[in-house]
């Protein structure tokens, strides 16, 4: 049955993928130890966030994907820390206004909706890092959109889509023209109904990730971003979804949690975590076919260190407090998925 497992993680992983996300992510922290800038912290999650925000099936696309998550993250997460600055209330109202944006683009598609959401998680990360008087605040989101560019630079220049499948026989490319005109209007008559389900998912998954916004706050939980992240993504259109979202996000979290405790243990400089973060972003994004829990198990060490290269840590502190968050974070999004127009379960997946 082991046997049978891993023969299948096997054919679903994607080494182009996570080789792709790795190299850009831990140059980024390489450059950073070279010129002895932690900030630069923020440049491999740019990378790493607009590597899983790219398309696949076309070269325009794939670009196209990438600058508009590179422009769309940092503008709202400028616009975040601007307004964090001026308060709780004004950072919690753009944390509902730009993640309410993002779900409404589900009702387009996976597509639109994976760009869209991975901005808005851009947004719920930098909202706990207002702006300051010395302009600190600018130069992590400087930095932040260098990683989003040399991500897709070195995407497009080395990381080449693989060769498109061969020209099908004219016969068949009628016949699929044919199923896609019938596909298109079966779109427009279900879109009515999406967009009224796509509205109320929208406003669920914003005020739910407001909320968690707000509690962290009040509670004063350290690194409450991870609350707020979990809501976002663990949240879907329907409880069916939701439950074992939620419940693959938190095994995956436990397990990432433990490879984190030990690799943590071993990675203590600057130079020895960029290392580390290579084989682990790789292994984040190659096994992301696989599994949903295997990617947050994966994912969890990756971030774990890139918050440690910015901030160096003996204690696991990182660690436990990511894991206590993404529990209060699934147990957030179940709630509003059985309070809050808990019908909704039409949108595409």
């Amino acid at each position: 049955m082991l046997k049978s497992m891993l023969s299948t993680a096997a054919n679903k992983a994607d080494l182009f993928d996570g080789m792709r996300a790795a190299s850009a992510s831990a140059l980024m922290l390489l450059v950073g130890c070279v010129l002895q800038a932690p900030d630069f912290s923020w440049a491999a999650i740019g990378a790493f966030w607009t590597s899983l925000a790219t398309a696949r099936d076309t070269p325009r696309s794939r670009l196209a994907s990438m600058l508009s998550f590179s422009v769309l993250s940092t503008l709202a997460g400028g616009i975040s820390t601007w307004a964090a600055s001026l308060g709780t209330a004004s950072g919690a109202l753009a944390v509902l206004c730009f993640v309410t944006l993002a779900g409404l683009t589900r009702i387009w598609g996976s597509k639109p909706y994976q760009v869209a959401i991975l901005a808005a998680t851009a947004c719920v990360v930098m909202v706990d890092h207002p702006l300051s008087a010395n302009g600190g605040s600018s130069v992590y989101l400087f930095l932040y959109l260098v990683g989003c560019l040399f991500a897709t630079a070195l995407s497009m220049a080395v990381w080449r889509l693989r060769p498109a499948a061969p020209v099908r026989h004219a016969t068949s490319l009628r016949q699929a023209a044919g199923d896609t005109l019938r596909q298109s209007l079966h779109t427009l008559r279900e879109h009515a109904s999406l967009s009224s389900d796509g509205v109320h998912f929208a406003l669920r998954l914003g005020i739910a990730t407001t909320t968690a916004y707000l509690l962290v706050h009040m509670l004063q939980l350290p690194y409450g971003y991870w609350a707020t992240m979990a809501v976002l993504l663990i949240l879907q259109p329907s409880m069916s979804s939701t439950w074992p979202r939620s419940i693959e996000r938190a095994v995956g979290t436990a397990i990432g949690t433990l490879i984190a405790v030990v690799v943590s243990g071993l990675a203590q400089t600057p130079l020895a975590i960029a290392l580390a973060v290579f084989p682990l972003i790789a292994l984040t994004m190659a096994l992301r076919p696989v599994g949903y829990s295997v990617f947050v198990a994966f994912l969890t060490p990756s971030f774990v260190l890139v918050t440690d290269f910015a901030m160096p840590a003996i204690d696991y502190s990182y660690v436990w407090a990511r894991l206590e968050n993404n529990l209060l974070g699934s147990a957030i999004a179940i709630a509003a998925t059985l309070t809050l127009w808990p019908l909704t379960d039409k949108l595409r997946k």
